[in-house]
């Protein structure tokens, strides 16, 4: 297949996947996301309280779509990094997102159908529907590696340039950490991103970001995610409070911008 024929397959078949950009002189910025697909390219739609993440990943240089996670995944599926520029659509009345990507996120995507699985749902969560669209414009789509386990995580390096590769951690709390598998030839500013996840439902879903230097095989410099852990089962209360946070956040930068 050709890259672009393979990468939509993966995609299409993808339930999560790590986006990473450049950010001058720092660390890659990076999000756990749900990919989807548009027309022939790959898509990300952010809900609107994550529009400073949005406009951060569509103002930087190289980003990064990285399919590394086999779980809930479909037939098509492959480990894939593709590499380009993020181009950013606001959708600010959610014509975009419900008319072109609302089913394929609804079928990946079960926290989603809680929102916006029948007409009055999403009258209910008009909230919901607009969204920040990034599309990936790729130059480059390359083989990946998978994670497989917590000792896993997807590596992204700013060397003039992202590098983007699958590494295994052998022990978190060290300093610098070791890491096997990455390219020997290759430093700079650099992210480790790792997901957790509760399957089938992603009621849970934990992403975490440990940041450093990264040269021959290690890191250096770390600064820890804050958990690594999978979340513990939310109550009730902790589910209204999460969805009521998550309103509040969407709203307000919808006003914002002047959509509402």
């Amino acid at each position: 297949m050709t890259g672009t024929t393979a990468l939509g397959a993966a995609v299409r078949a993808a339930g999560v996947a790590e986006l990473v950009w450049q950010r001058s002189g720092q660390p890659p910025g990076a999000l756990g996301v749900v990919p989807l697909w548009l027309g022939d390219r790959a898509a990300v739609a952010l809900p609107w309280a994550q529009v400073e993440a949005a406009r951060a990943a569509a103002a930087g240089g190289e980003a990064a779509l990285v399919l590394s996670d086999p779980r809930l995944t479909g037939p098509g599926w492959e480990p894939l990094v593709a590499t380009g520029r993020l181009t950013l659509v606001e959708d600010g009345d959610g014509s975009l997102f419900t008319e072109q990507l609302l089913d394929q996120e609804l079928r990946k995507h079960p926290p989603s159908r809680a929102l916006a699985d029948s007409p009055m749902l999403r009258r209910e969560h008009w909230w919901y529907l607009p969204r920040l669209v990034l599309l990936l414009d790729p130059v480059d789509v390359v083989p990946g590696g998978r994670r497989d386990g917590p000792a896993d995580a997807v590596l992204a390096v700013d060397d003039d340039g992202l590098h983007v590769r699958t590494v295994r951690v052998a022990d978190w709390d060290a300093d610098p950490l070791a890491l096997t598998g990455a390219p020997p030839d290759v430093r700079g500013p650099a992210v480790l991103v790792g997901q957790e996840l509760s399957v089938p439902d992603v009621e849970r879903w934990t992403v975490h970001v440990t940041s450093g230097h990264a040269a021959d095989g290690r890191l250096t410099g770390v600064q820890p995610a804050e958990d690594r852990a999978l979340e513990p089962v939310p109550g009730l209360r902790a589910r209204v409070r999460r969805q009521r946070a998550l309103e509040r956040g969407c709203v307000q930068a919808l006003r914002a911008a002047g959509h509402r």
